[in-house]
């Protein structure tokens, strides 16, 4: 499973994998981003804000924002350097989520395990995006300061 970001206004459009999109909100949450919740992707549904879907909610200008700053503040601790080889995907903990995860985040994840989630949880994010994953960390980030976007 992918995420597309839309940007409606700039027509930019930046997928990314559900390991990438679930380590950049988690590294965001570290570096003081506090999300003010996803609007619903239509009127009349009944929405509970999250980010872990790709069901066509909106992230607006402000969250967008706020998520590109935490993001920009972490850069500094992140290392230009590949993660270490010796990491054991099979290290994490089972239900060793972050606490901020509604329990809908926490059932998509657990769902998401299969699919290619088990060999990042546990992972901290700052090792997850050194080395090469820096760089779309940084593209992310100016995405993000574009202001609102869809998530498909």
């Amino acid at each position: 499973m992918s995420y597309d970001l839309y940007n409606q206004t700039t027509t930019i459009t930046r997928t990314y994998s559900k390991q990438f999109w679930v380590k950049a909100l988690e590294l965001a949450r570290l570096y003081g981003w506090n999300p003010m919740g996803t609007c619903a992707p239509c009127q009349g549904v009944d929405w509970l804000g999250a980010y872990l879907t790709n069901d066509g909610q909106r992230v607006i200008a402000n969250d967008a924002r706020l998520l590109a700053s935490a993001l920009e503040k972490s850069l500094r601790d992140i290392s230009d350097a590949n993660p270490r080889p010796d990491w054991n995907p099979n290290s994490w903990i089972e239900n060793d989520f972050p606490e901020w995860l509604s329990p809908d985040e926490i059932e998509i994840l657990e769902e998401g395990l299969q699919d290619g989630l088990l060999d990042i949880v546990g992972l901290d994010p700052l090792e997850y995006f050194a080395g090469d994953e820096k760089r779309r960390l940084i593209e992310f980030i100016r995405f993000c300061r574009l202001g609102s976007f869809v998530i498909l």
